[in-house]
C-alpha cells in the first residue's frame, strides 16, 4: 500500500510564483497525500492566492514573519505522513515526481530513510527564462557524502524524507544560512540511509527575483564553509577521508575560491592564502607563476586591468 505523503510549503511573499507551485503539488499523481502551506506574514498578494487554494490544502497563516526552518519545522509537527516532501515557495515539481522516486527506491524503500534525485536548474534574466534541464546534483557514485564535500547536492525540492528519522535528527536548524547543507550534513553523520533515484523531479528556479542567496552571499560562502571544517573534522575522526573525498572537498574549495574571486578580489587573496597548497592544484601555469613572483589576485586584476586601457593606445602607435 502506498504510503502518506505530506508536502510541505513554508512561504513569504513568492507573489505569482506561488501558482505553479501549488499546481504543480496538487496535479501529482500520488492518492494519499496533503499539502499545507505556512504563510509567514506575507505582504504581498500571496495571501489572496493561497485563499483561492483553501479547499485544496491546508493553510496555516501565521501573524508574524519566521525564518524558514522554522516554517520547516512546523510543517514536521503539523504532518501527518509517513513521508514528507519540501517545497520552496518558488520552486515546482515535475509531473509524477513523487510517484517515479518511490518507483525508483522500491527494492530499498523499507530501510531507507531519504529519497533523493538530481535538481533541474531553471535560470532567469531579464525576466525570462534563459536555460532549463540543467542538472545539479546528479550522484554518479550514489554516495551523497560526495555531492556534500563538492557542493553539488540537490536541491530541497528533490528529497523526500522519512518523517520520523526526520525528527530523529531533531529536524531544520535556524542556527545557519545554510539550513539544508546543515540538515544534510546531520543526516550523513546520522547515518540516515540516502536512496538515489535517477530520475530529476524538482526544478530550482535561479536569476528570476531577489533572493537570501545573492543579498547574503558572502555570509553564505563562510557559513558553508564552517559546516565543511565540521564535516572534515567528522570525516579524519571516523577514518572516512578517501581519496576520492579529498577530491571532493577540492572541488569545493575551489568552487568557493572562484566564487569570493567574483565578487572581493582582498576576499579571494585571504582564501586562497588559507588554503594554499590544495588550491595550486587547480590553478592555471600563468596564475602559479605570477603567484610565484608575489602578485596577488588584486594585483593581477590590476595589471588586466591596465593592459586593457593601454592596448588601443599602442595600436595606435
Amino acid at each position: 500500500m502506498d504510503p502518506k505523503v505530506t508536502i510541505g510549503i513554508p512561504a513569504y511573499n513568492p507573489g505569482k510564483w506561488i501558482i505553479q507551485t501549488l499546481e504543480s503539488v496538487i496535479s501529482q499523481a500520488w492518492e494519499k497525500k496533503e499539502i499545507i502551506v505556512i504563510d509567514s506574514g506575507s505582504t504581498d498578494e500571496t495571501p489572496s492566492i493561497l485563499n483561492k487554494y483553501k479547499d485544496k490544502i491546508k493553510l496555516i497563516s501565521l501573524k508574524k514573519t519566521v525564518d524558514t526552518a522554522e516554517s520547516r519545522n512546523l510543517i514536521l509537527l503539523e504532518a501527518t505522513g509517513e513521508w514528507i516532501q519540501y517545497l520552496d515557495h518558488d520552486d515546482y515539481l515535475v509531473e509524477g515526481k513523487i510517484k517515479t522516486q518511490f518507483e525508483e527506491a522500491k527494492e530499498q524503500i523499507d530501510s531507507a530513510d531519504v529519497l533523493y534525485s538530481p535538481t533541474y536548474v531553471e535560470i532567469w534574466k531579464n525576466g525570462a527564462s534563459i536555460l532549463q534541464n540543467n542538472l545539479l546534483g546528479a550522484d554518479s557514485y550514489k554516495d551523497p557524502l560526495i555531492l556534500w564535500l563538492s557542493w553539488d547536492m540537490p536541491q530541497i525540492g528533490s528529497y523526500i524524507w522519512r518523517k520520523q528519522s526526520l525528527l530523529k535528527i531533531g529536524g531544520w536548524d535556524n542556527l545557519h544560512l545554510c539550513e539544508d547543507y546543515s540538515l544534510y550534513m546531520r543526516a550523513i553523520t546520522n547515518k540516515l540511509k540516502f536512496v538515489y533515484c535517477p530520475t530529476p523531479g524538482a526544478v530550482y528556479r535561479v536569476g528570476h527575483r531577489r533572493s537570501r542567496a545573492v543579498s547574503h552571499f558572502i555570509e553564505i560562502l563562510k557559513d558553508h564553509d564552517a559546516l565543511l571544517e565540521e564535516m572534515i573534522e567528522y570525516l579524519k575522526k571516523e577514518k572516512m577521508l578517501t581519496e576520492t573525498r579529498q577530491a571532493a572537498i577540492l572541488k569545493n574549495r575551489f568552487q568557493k575560491f572562484l566564487a569570493y574571486k567574483s565578487v572581493d578580489l582582498s576576499m579571494a587573496d585571504a582564501y586562497f592564502k588559507k588554503h594554499k597548497e590544495l588550491l595550486e592544484q587547480k590553478l592555471s601555469f600563468r596564475y602559479r607563476f605570477a603567484l610565484s613572483l608575489g602578485l596577488s589576485f588584486s594585483d593581477m586584476n590590476k595589471i588586466k586591468y591596465m593592459s586593457r586601457r593601454l592596448l588601443p593606445f599602442f595600436k595606435e602607435r
